[in-house]
């Protein structure tokens, strides 16, 4: 049994990657310097500006009926929320006028969509949480489900998932109470969303699916908006599970209808799809124009927070044409935003890789290693919230219906409940297996990643140029009977030997190193242990690893060779003996090293 789900009022759409702002007209200053007393009273001025001219407009707004208000309210909600809060505001004033209770409760909703709308959440809470106790003292199951829906759709905003769930299960019951489909759909669409949100994308594509079906076998006019809704979470979903074609096909059907309506919002979003594929299909220079004329449009709409996928997406652009600086720029525009608003999204998390490349590839280590560190915490820690809430969204929203359906059965029926309760135990253990493996190959995979990184690093260090200096060898108490003067002369055929790369030959073993040194293998191997600090096997072993890191990196018709082809390359007679040497060194296998290359390049 699925469940449905909201209203069409309070449905939760935002555009790509939309997070909270901070209500930047509450401000407590706790400081009585001079520069911050006026700035203080700047603020105040401001604010004082602001709340003539409301009331002005508001004033202008007199002579209008409550009906014309609320007219004028629904025109304008969608595409120019700063207007609709005057509307909004005026229809309030007007409610408390004639002392309507319910008029003021719906007033009082409608600054809250409103607030919501304009990133002012600090305000929608207040607002919701007026309007939904009037309503429940009206015992207005409309209202509340409105409210409930609303306060679902901030705290997902927000990222908490987990208190969204909750709050849009509440709403759920009141839409089964009330039995309006349009309700029940609605509400499915927000869980929807929360699953995309969470990962779960084959679950939330078959959400937005079954009410896309419903909407259109039922001819339900009344949700075009929720139609070209789902169009656009199935064209965001489908992205995010790399299926372009499919995701291209919803979003032209979306951008089609939508043009054609007055949702700006989804239009908005719809673009930002398109801002995706475009990049997906390579097209980058296309990809960034698109996205600099869609960052006009969301700033000509009020809302910056959408700032975040035309952001993202010159950033990745800059990063696959290699013009690192660039990138830069736009993905720290986009922690900007996120750190402003103080919401984790699952994007920063890439985010920080790709300026750990960036400042890798710009030669500013620190940096680099700076935000390798910031990824690998938010990697762990996103890894256990993902979990959990979708362990929580199973419980709630899928088996919860189904035990109802087997506790209707009948009790008295001994052997089949038996049968349950094995098939139940049977079932926890290999839920709690594939929890045990999931979380192990998920530690495993960051764990390979976050080498993989400290790999880039290294190959950094080894592309710069050496330093032609004549090695200064210290007399050092040994043993061994090699002279500071035979082994200066040692050290400097060591140097010529790697420099041409002599190691790479299958025949290099030490004798051949040792007459290639004109010296014999005893006074080479104690050469080698004393000033290389490791045996001579170890070292020969270490320059052919370094040399097939690099090479690997640069070579991309090398990376499609065999493993067996690879090893004779650099100088290893058996794949075998070249895998368990890189693992050795490294800690990761070759084959997993050429594939995070092919990776971060097809990104």
């Amino acid at each position: 049994m699925r469940l449905f789900i909201v209203g069409i009022f309070f449905l939760h759409i935002k555009p790509l990657y939309l997070y909270r702002l901070i209500d930047t007209n509450i401000q407590t200053m706790h400081t009585k310097k001079p520069f911050f007393t006026a700035f203080h009273s700047i603020i105040s001025v401001v604010l004082l500006l602001y709340s003539l001219s409301l009331n002005a407009q508001i004033d202008s707004l007199q002579g209008k009926s409550y009906e014309e208000l609320e007219q004028l309210y629904k025109v304008e909600r969608h595409n120019n929320p700063t207007l609709a809060k005057v509307y909004a505001e005026a229809i309030y004033q007007r409610s408390k006028k004639i002392k309507d209770e319910k008029k003021i409760a719906q007033s009082l909703y409608k600054k809250a969509m409103i607030s919501y709308k304009l990133g002012i959440y600090d305000s929608a809470i207040y607002y919701t949480d007026a309007s939904l106790t009037i309503g429940k003292q009206l015992s207005n199951d409309s209202l509340i489900l409105q409210n409930y829906s609303l306060k679902g759709n901030i705290a997902s905003t927000g990222g908490d998932y987990k208190t969204a769930l909750d709050t849009y299960l509440l709403a759920k019951k009141v839409a089964d109470k009330m039995g309006n489909l349009n309700d029940v759909l609605q509400i499915s669409h927000n869980i929807g969303f929360i699953k995309k949100q969470t990962k779960d994308l084959v679950e939330a594509a078959a959400i937005f699916k079954e009410n896309l079906s419903i909407i259109r076998k039922n001819n339900l006019k009344n949700l075009s908006r929720l139609e070209v809704a789902s169009l656009a979470f199935l064209s965001d979903t489908y992205l995010r599970m790399k299926d372009y074609n499919s995701a291209e096909t919803y979003t032209e059907e979306g951008l089609e209808i939508a043009k054609k309506s007055e949702y700006n919002d989804l239009y908005l979003y719809l673009n930002a799809n398109k801002i995706i594929i475009q990049f997906q299909q390579q097209q980058y220079t296309k990809s960034i124009a698109s996205s600099k004329s869609t960052i006009k449009s969301i700033t000509d709409f009020g809302n910056d927070q959408s700032l975040t996928t035309p952001y993202l997406y010159i950033g990745k652009s800059y990063l696959k044409l290699k013009q690192y600086d660039s990138a830069i720029v736009y993905f720290k525009k986009f922690e900007d935003i996120i750190n402003s608003t103080e919401v984790e999204t699952p994007e920063i998390e890439e985010v920080y890789e790709f300026l750990a490349i960036c400042y890798a590839n710009i030669g500013e280590q620190q940096k680099s290693i700076l935000y390798l560190n910031k990824y690998a915490a938010l990697d762990k820690q996103n890894d256990s919230i993902n979990m959990s809430i979708n362990n929580n969204i199973h419980e709630k929203y899928d088996i919860v219906p189904l035990q109802e359906e087997i506790d209707s059965l009948d009790t008295k029926n001994q052997k089949q409940r038996k049968r349950a309760t094995y098939l139940y135990i049977i079932s926890a253990v290999l839920l709690v297996s594939l929890i045990g493996f999931f979380s192990w190959f998920k530690r495993k995979q960051h764990q390979n990643k976050i080498r993989f990184q400290q790999l880039l690093v290294t190959i950094e260090k080894l592309e710069q140029p050496k330093e032609k200096i004549t090695p200064e060898v210290s007399s050092k108490e040994t043993s061994n009977p090699v002279t500071d003067e035979n082994a200066l002369q040692i050290l400097k055929a060591l140097t010529i030997f790697e420099e041409k790369e002599l190691y790479l030959r299958q025949d290099c073993t030490l004798g051949y190193v040792a007459k290639k040194a004109k010296t014999n293998t005893t006074y080479l191997s104690n050469v080698i242990n004393t000033y290389k600090e490791k045996p001579f096997k170890s070292y020969l072993s270490e320059l052919r690893i370094n040399a097939a890191l690099v090479k690997l990196k640069n070579d991309e018709k090398l990376r499609s060779y065999t493993i067996k082809a690879i090893a004779e390359e650099f100088g290893f007679k058996r794949s075998e003996t070249f895998s368990r040497a890189f693992k050795a060194q490294t800690n990761v296998y070759p084959s997993y090293y050429i594939k995070s290359l092919q990776n971060q390049n097809d990104n």
